[in-house]
């Protein structure tokens, strides 16, 4: 995995030399538009330099946005199971602990949500900012937290922002010590060394090499592939981005995942023609690219698209089964009601009278607080889930944000 960082000082998008704010090498406004960008190639890590070094400003309600445009990783000063919370209801995919890293802090977080930051000087660990040193080493560190994290961002911090190059030695003996999911970062300034690591199952985490050009994401991420393997073909599964419903299964090329990159529509490589194609040049069903990974041993792709009309020349939704019905789907339809208030529509009729809909909620609430016995409570609580999909739909709330809220409670 290749993972662009946003470092965030003072709302802008920084790079700094070594981590030292008198250090500031680049700066840049266009936030939102950098984790647009950054979002088609995967994981974004999301750095509040601000809140790591202590300083007052408060970057919250920008990861807030950043974490609705992209799947963010959120790490920097993140010291408190509040905040902690706070960042995983905001819609954060993970959250990076550094400073608070210990066994009892740890422990009342998800551990599905949890990579543990192991940012080293010469060898040791170093915490508050890059400001002070522990006499432990990355093997202590996974040795204490194996069991409570998903994974680990490792920094070697003598490398950071120097374009010099990572330390490849160094980096693959401590990815030795875990099979958690690692991450690199530090130096890292050529494509050779992202696809070195890659293969050894090292993600690696990008900063000053893409801010300053020396290294472009399509052409990492194209370079991870192992297309000489797969014969000029990268098996690529395409999966609707809202519902997560596998779509089709097509073939990508290099040239077909430039295009892809570049005009933000699926593009793919045709076996029987012999060509690139567009899905939807013809048909009008076009996908509207979202975002792209590759799995762990990188010979095949999955795309995450946004599907317009039905995705199989069959006329069906999906090539592999009819459209599935779920949460995501009934707020889709509810969405739809809410713009074309169609005649009849008795979701319409709710729209148009918050009254009643808060009425019809209080009413199926009694009903499923109040069930006794048989088998009617499975439609009770679907008649009160939809009438509350309907008031979130009125108020702007997405599924996605209550399962992140749900998310945000778990615990070990």
């Amino acid at each position: 995995m290749i993972i662009p960082s946003i470092d965030l000082m003072d709302g802008k998008a920084v790079q700094l030399r070594q981590g030292k704010e008198t250090e500031k090498v680049l700066e840049r406004e266009d936030v939102l538009e950098l984790a647009k960008y950054y979002s088609k190639f995967g994981d974004v890590a999301v750095i509040d330099l601000d809140s790591a070094f202590n300083n007052g400003k408060n970057n919250e309600e920008l990861i807030k946005q950043l974490c609705k445009i992209a799947p963010c990783r959120v790490g920097g000063g993140i010291r408190t199971v509040d905040k902690a919370q706070r960042l995983i209801a905001y819609g954060a995919k993970k959250i990076i602990i550094g400073t608070a890293a210990s066994e009892e802090f740890l422990a009342q977080l998800p551990k599905d949500k949890v990579i543990v930051a192991i940012d080293t000087k010469n060898g040791k660990i170093t915490t508050e900012g890059w400001t002070r040193e522990l006499d432990k080493t990355p093997a202590d560190y996974i040795r204490h937290f194996d069991d409570l994290c998903s994974g680990y961002l490792y920094t070697i911090v003598e490398n950071e922002g120097m374009m010099q190059g990572c330390d490849m030695p160094l980096i693959e003996e401590v990815r030795k010590a875990t099979q958690k999911d690692f991450v690199a970062a530090g130096g890292i300034s050529s494509i050779d060394e992202i696809v070195k690591l890659n293969r050894m199952n090292i993600s690696t985490q990008l900063g000053m090499s893409i801010y300053t050009g020396a290294i472009k994401l399509e052409d990492a991420f194209i370079a991870c592939l192992d297309f000489e393997k797969e014969k000029g073909l990268m098996p690529t599964i395409v999966q609707d981005v809202t519902t997560k419903q596998v779509l089709m299964f097509a073939y990508s090329t290099p040239e077909s995942l430039r295009k892809t990159f570049e005009t933000g529509l699926a593009t793919y490589f045709s076996r029987s023609r012999q060509s690139l194609w567009t899905k939807g040049e013809t048909s009008g069903n076009i996908q509207e690219f979202k975002t792209a990974c590759f799995d762990c041993d990188q010979d095949a792709i999955l795309f995450k698209v946004k599907q317009r009309g039905n995705a199989c020349h069959f006329d069906k939704f999906s090539c592999f089964e009819d459209r599935e019905f779920n949460a995501q789907t009934l707020y889709e339809v509810l969405k739809s009601r809410k713009e074309f208030m169609p005649e009849g529509s008795f979701t319409a009729k709710l729209f148009k009278d918050p009254f009643l809909l808060r009425k019809k909620i209080m009413e199926e609430a009694f009903e499923v607080v109040n069930f006794e016995h048989g088998d009617g409570l499975p439609w009770e609580v679907a008649d009160i889930a939809y009438f509350i999909l309907v008031l979130m739909v009125e108020n702007g709330v997405t599924v996605q944000e209550i399962m992140n809220n749900l998310a945000s409670r778990a615990k070990q």
